[in-house]
């Protein structure tokens, strides 16, 4: 199927849909747009396939394709003009801190290009902080991934991320116990991790904002100077009820702004 004029490629999305556990196809479909789009893949005011381009691309029947696109119209990604086709629109909104996204998703709209680089991934014996916010023992053994984001070559965050350890992953997750082992070099942070594992079914959650400064061992990953300012967002995710994920995000100030929207009290 040839892509109308002035559209880009509909091979753009040929490569195999990200589908996992339980997220509803068309949101999987809203995603992979989605995060073309915020990732730079498609520029602002481009021109979309058609619809049935799209529907062939990914596999996906017409109507999966259509409730996809009402999807990133509602978010504000793209714009309808009729009898002509969908554009990417020529603002990107920000990613809010009241909807839950990975850090390097928030950091990322609008920005430069991001980089997740894993600095640690490994077992340890839970903190207080951890104890609280997973509700396990103070004994117990958990999963720790530590990351810095890069936005175009300067460090914008350094992420901090705990789930239960693996025992108790085996018998309540077995399959995200499995895939954060395969992913933990994967150049994401454990929050995008679940999100593509659980999707719609992961939340409610939480994040706290304080602002504290960098110490000395912070500050050099950061590559600031020790005492510098710093932004902490504190996550707090449950699954079924139940806390599946805690993390701290130390945001430096060449990360910008990050967007929270308010709406009138009812």
């Amino acid at each position: 199927m040839a892509t109308r004029a002035g559209a880009i490629p509909a091979s753009t999305f040929a490569s195999p849909l990200r589908y996992r556990g339980n997220l509803p196809l068309r949101v999987a479909v809203y995603s992979e747009v989605a995060g073309a789009i915020r990732g730079g893949v498609i520029g602002p005011g481009q021109m979309l396939p058609s619809e049935p381009e799209l529907s062939s691309a990914f596999a996906v029947s017409r109507s999966v394709m259509r409730e996809a696109l009402i999807l990133l119209e509602e978010d504000g990604l793209i714009r309808n003009q009729r009898g002509i086709g969908r554009f990417v629109v020529d603002v990107i909104p920000a990613i809010g801190l009241e909807q839950l996204h990975p850090i390097e998703r928030m950091l990322a709209a609008p920005g430069p290009a991001y980089s997740v680089r894993r600095r640690k991934a490994n077992l340890e014996t839970s903190t207080d902080f951890t104890q609280r916010g997973l509700q396990v023992p103070d004994d117990a053994v958990i999963l720790m991934w530590e990351s810095l984001i890069v936005g175009d070559g300067v460090p914008l965050a350094l992420a901090q991320e705990w789930v239960p350890g693996e025992d108790r992953l085996a018998v309540t997750h077995p399959e995200l116990k499995a895939e954060l082992q395969e992913r933990h070099a994967d150049p994401v942070s454990m929050l995008a991790v679940l999100s593509d594992r659980f999707g719609a079914a992961l939340g409610p959650s939480s994040c706290e904002v304080s602002v504290s400064t960098a110490g000395s061992e912070r500050a050099h990953a950061l590559e600031v100077t020790s005492g510098s300012p710093i932004l902490v967002l504190t996550q707090r995710v449950l699954l079924d009820g139940s806390p599946i994920y805690v993390a701290k995000h130390l945001i430096t100030p060449e990360a910008g702004h990050l967007t929270v929207v308010q709406t009138s009290s009812p």
